[in-house]
C-alpha cells in the first residue's frame, strides 16, 4: 500500500475539524502544529483500517454488479428453435 498523501486543503480541514473538537467536545486546548501531528498518527495508525473497509466496500459492490451483469446475461440468451 502507498503511503497516505493528504492534499494540503484535505489536512488542513482535518486539522481544523480536529482542534474545533478538542476544543468544544472535550475543553484541550492544544496549538495547530500539535494537531497536525495527531492527524499525521492518527493517519499512519488507523488509516489502514479504514483504507482495508473501503477496499472490501468496492470489492463487494464490484461483486454485486457481476452478479447483476451474470443475470443481464443470462436473459439475452436465446433458444435453439427445435423443428
Amino acid at each position: 500500500m502507498k503511503d497516505l498523501k493528504l492534499e494540503k486543503q484535505q489536512k488542513t480541514d482535518m486539522v481544523l475539524a480536529l482542534r474545533h473538537y478538542l476544543t468544544h467536545e472535550l475543553d484541550v486546548e492544544i496549538g495547530s502544529l500539535q494537531v497536525e501531528i495527531l492527524v499525521d498518527h492518527l493517519a499512519e495508525v488507523i488509516g489502514p483500517v479504514f483504507y482495508n473497509k473501503g477496499l472490501r466496500d468496492a470489492h463487494e459492490a464490484v461483486l454485486q454488479r457481476m452478479e447483476y451483469a451474470a443475470a443481464d446475461i443470462d436473459l439475452l440468451e436465446r433458444s435453439i428453435p427445435r423443428r
